[in-house]
């Protein structure tokens, strides 16, 4: 279709924003969810091999942010967490619960009144999006309207996703389906003015290669954070930012299993 200039001086509407506004003033200070790493009204992603720990590592955060505790070391901000657990039932998140209250000296009412919140849905359909084929778009599911809902009527700050592959069903390989994805639960983020996380598993060139990717590049792309829960060859693991948007791309923490949790060790570096 041949596009026909408009004629005469028609006015056209398309906001902009002239930066004469900000003549004098000074910029907003970004604001940390979570100390140099996760960042108020972004998504982000933690990537790792399956059965390393990336649903015990994030429900250590969420139990973190009920509690106004720090998390591996790195200051949390104060507020109602949701994990949305699509691997685990109930039971599993108990157990892990109680490990994470033993090394938090927290209890289960403690929990409850921060406003931890978990959502075990394993078995369940998880779909947050769906491919509409007569437009060939990505559209949410009544379950992401639901999602989006309660968290905003809810005030959570954390929601936790785990994981992407349950709940994205797109094509991972399709940039635009990805992108789609990504940009409604950004709208999640910023509605909440919290951060969202996914959870990812890498592929097998992501692990051999050492960068936690997977699937199409969009996924590290698209989001604004993603870290890489990793084990090296000598069996240590560690968390490292594999992209970051505002904050180190050399952050580096090592961990090390304690009594059913992961801690960090002592030295064991920093975000920023």
């Amino acid at each position: 279709m041949k596009v026909v200039p408009l004629t005469g001086r028609e006015p056209v509407e398309f906001d902009v924003i002239n930066p004469s506004i900000w003549h004098g003033k000074e910029p907003p200070r970004r604001e940390w969810m979570v100390e140099g790493l996760f960042l108020k009204g972004t998504v982000a992603m933690l990537s790792g091999d399956g059965g390393l720990g990336k649903s015990l590592i994030m429900q250590q955060l969420c139990s973190s942010a009920a509690i106004g505790r720090d998390w591996l070391g790195l200051d949390v901000v104060n507020g109602p967490a949701l994990m949305v657990a699509c691997e685990d039932d109930q039971d599993e998140m108990w157990r892990r619960q109680d490990r994470i209250n033993m090394d938090l000296m927290s209890s289960m009412n403690e929990m409850g009144e921060g406003g931890l919140m978990l959502k075990p849905r394993v078995g369940q359909d998880n779909d947050l999006c769906m491919l509409n084929r007569q437009t060939w778009k990505i559209i949410p599911t009544p379950l992401y309207q639901r999602l989006f809902n309660f968290c905003t009527y809810e005030g959570v700050k954390f929601v936790v996703i785990d994981t992407a592959t349950a709940t994205f069903a797109g094509n991972q390989n399709d940039e635009r389906q990805v992108t789609t994805f990504i940009a409604l639960l950004r709208q999640l983020a910023v509605a909440i003015q919290g951060v969202v996380i996914i959870t990812k598993h890498p592929s097998l060139t992501g692990r051999a290669n050492g960068t936690g990717e997977s699937g199409s590049v969009t996924w590290n792309n698209s989001v604004r954070t993603r870290v890489y829960l990793r084990r090296d060859g000598d069996g240590n693991v560690s968390l490292k930012t594999m992209k970051s948007n505002y904050g180190s791309v050399d952050g580096n923490i090592a961990l090390r299993w304690s009594s059913g949790v992961f801690v960090k060790e002592e030295g064991g570096g920093k975000w920023y």
